[in-house]
C-alpha cells in the first residue's frame, strides 16, 4: 500500500491496473478501476493522486474522461479535491477484492493443475498409522492434556537435527515453535511484528496472495517488491519485513542468486527488519541438491518457514519457525493466544517419522513421482506451447509458461475452469501487472492425462493468441 506521505509519479507504469472489460465505455472503465484500487486498499486515504492532465497522457486518454472520473468519484466519497490541487484519496473502509474460488474448481475439475496443490494420495497412511499407534501406546496420560505452546520437545528435537542436516538452518530446539502450517506461521511473526510497531511488510512480487490478504486483513501496509531472474530486487527495498521464498520462488520458480542473499543480509541488519523465510518446497528439487536457506547465512536476521503441507498432506496442519533469539518469546506468545497449542499426537507421530528415517523414504519415492511428472509435462508443454517460454528450475510442483504481455491470463482461467481445467493466471499472483501468464501445477496430474490436459488448455489458449 502507499502510505500518506507517497506521491504517485505520473509516469510510473503499473500502479493502475487500466484495462477496459467488454462493453465498457473508457469513463466507466476510468471510474471502476480506481474505485476498484482504492476499496482494496492498495491507495490508503490521504495518497495524492496525479494531475487530470498527467493521469490523461500516462492512460493515453483525453484529460476530460479522467475529470469526469475524478468528479464522479468525489461524489461518491472516494476522492477529495481541493481547487488548483491534484485529488487525494478519501477515508473509504477497504474492502479486499474477492478471490475465484479455487477449492470448488478443483473439486469440479476433471484436470487439476492447481500449482500449489501436492498428491495426496502419495501420503505414506500405513507408516504414519504404525507411528501413530506406536506413540499413542507409549505416551503417558499427561500428553492428552495441555500442551506447551512451544511444541512437543521431541519434535523440536527432532526437527533441529533434520533441518541442521538438510537444509543448512541453525536450529536450537529452544528456537523452534511448531505451528499449524505456514498460515499460521506467518500469521504469528506478523502479528509480532505489530506489536513492535513495524507495520511495512514487503512480498514479492508476483508471491502467493493469500500473503498479501493476510498482510492487509491485520492493517499492515502491503509493500510490493519486484523480482527479476535472481530473486527478489534489494534495491529500493523499504519495509520492516520481508516475505521471501529464496530456494523456489512462487510463482516465478526462480533461485535467490548468491549476491543477492548477502545484499538482502546486509539490508536486513542495516534496517532493523526481519526477513522472513517461506521455504515450502525445497524438499523437491531434481536437477541438483536444493540451495541452502538463507537462515543459515544469518540466524539473527531470518525466521525461518517449513511445512508439511507439500511432503506429507495440507490436512495435517504441522509446520514450524525457527525464529531469531530475539523473537522467540514473543512468537511463543502470540501462539498461545491464537490457539494454546499445536495438536500433541501428530507432533509426536512426526517426531517418530523423522527418527527412524520412514520420512526420508517417503521424500525419496515422492522425488521420484513428481519429478516423472514434470518430465512429462515438460515434453508436452514443448508440443503444444511451442512459441510460449516455461519458466522455473526442475522443483517442486508448479511451474510458469509465459504468455504475450496483451493476453488476458485471467479470462484464460475463467474460460478453463467452465472447461473442467483448473489453472491459475499469473496476475492472480500479481500485485502490480507486470506480465501475462499461466502458473501450472503438476501435483495432481498424473502422468497419463498430462497430455490430453495440455492439448485441452492450448485450445482455449490459442484462442486468446
Amino acid at each position: 500500500m502507499l502510505n500518506s506521505q507517497s506521491v504517485l509519479e505520473p509516469d510510473e507504469p503499473g500502479w493502475l491496473p487500466f484495462a477496459p472489460q467488454p462493453g465498457e465505455t473508457l469513463r466507466v472503465a476510468l471510474r471502476r478501476t480506481l474505485r476498484d484500487v482504492i476499496r482494496s486498499g492498495a491507495l490508503r486515504p490521504g495518497v495524492p493522486l496525479p494531475a487530470s492532465r498527467a493521469l490523461a497522457r500516462q492512460l493515453g486518454l483525453s484529460r476530460g474522461v479522467v475529470s469526469d472520473a475524478y468528479q464522479q468519484l468525489e461524489s461518491e466519497g472516494y476522492l477529495l479535491t481541493r481547487p488548483r490541487a491534484a485529488p487525494v484519496v478519501g477515508a473509504v473502509v477497504a474492502t479486499p477484492t474477492p478471490r475465484p474460488r479455487t477449492t470448488a474448481a478443483r473439486r469440479t475439475a476433471i484436470y487439476d493443475m492447481t500449482p500449489t496443490t501436492p498428491d495426496v494420495t502419495l501420503f505414506p497412511l500405513r507408516r504414519w498409522l504404525a507411528a501413530y499407534d506406536e506413540v499413542v501406546r507409549r505416551s503417558p496420560a499427561a500428553t492428552l492434556d495441555y500442551r506447551e505452546p512451544r511444541g512437543e520437545e521431541a519434535l523440536r528435537e527432532a526437527l533441529a537435527d533434520y533441518l541442521g542436516r538438510t537444509r543448512g538452518v541453525v536450529a536450537d530446539p529452544e528456537r523452534i515453535v511448531v505451528v499449524q502450517g505456514t498460515a499460521q506461521a506467518v500469521d504469528l511473526l506478523l502479528r509480532v511484528l505489530k506489536a513492535r510497531g513495524r507495520v511495512r511488510i514487503a512480498v514479492e512480487d508476483p508471491s502467493h496472495a493469500t500473503q498479501h490478504e493476510r498482510i492487509r486483513a491485520l492493517q499492515l501496509e502491503l509493500v510490493a517488491q519486484p523480482i527479476d531472474q535472481e530473486g527478489v530486487i534489494t534495491e529500493g527495498l523499504d519495509s520492516d519485513g520481508l516475505l521471501v521464498t529464496p530456494a523456489h520462488q512462487f510463482p516465478a520458480g526462480c533461485v535467490l542468486s548468491g549476491p543477492r542473499r548477502r545484499q538482502l543480509l546486509e539490508w536486513s541488519t542495516t534496517q532493523g527488519a526481519l526477513l522472513v523465510e517461506d521455504d515450502y518446497d525445497a524438499e523437491f528439487r531434481y536437477d541438483r541438491e536444493p540451495v541452502r536457506a538463507l537462515q543459515g547465512l544469518g540466524p539473527d536476521r531470518v525466521a525461518y518457514v517449513g511445512t508439511v503441507s507439500k511432503t506429507l498432506a495440507p490436512a495435517l496442519r504441522l509446520g514450524w519457525v525457527v525464529a531469531p533469539d530475539s523473537l522467540v518469546d514473543e512468537l511463543v506468545w502470540m501462539k498461545r493466544l491464537a490457539d494454546d497449542f499445536t495438536p500433541a499426537l501428530d507432533q509426536l507421530t512426526l517426531a517418530a517419522l523423522i527418527r527412524s528415517g520412514e520420512y526420508d523414504r517417503h521424500l525419496r519415492s515422492a522425488r521420484v513421482v513428481y519429478r516423472r511428472r514434470r518430465d512429462r509435462l515438460a515434453t508436452s508443454l514443448a508440443k503444444h506451447f511451442p512459441r510460449l517460454t516455461v519458466e522455473g528450475i526442475a522443483a517442486g510442483v508448479h511451474l510458469l509458461v509465459r504468455l504475450p504481455p496483451h493476453v488476458d491470463d485471467a479470462a484464460i482461467v475463467a474460460e478453463a475452469r467452465h472447461a473442467k481445467i483448473a489453472v491459475q493466471a499469473l496476475s492472480y499472483y500479481q500485485i502490480r501487472a507486470r506480465g501475462s501468464g499461466l502458473v501450472l501445477g503438476y501435483g495432481r496430474l498424473h502422468e497419463s492425462a498430462i497430455d490430453a490436459a495440455l492439448g485441452a488448455l492450448a485450445a482455449i489458449v490459442d484462442r486468446h493468441l
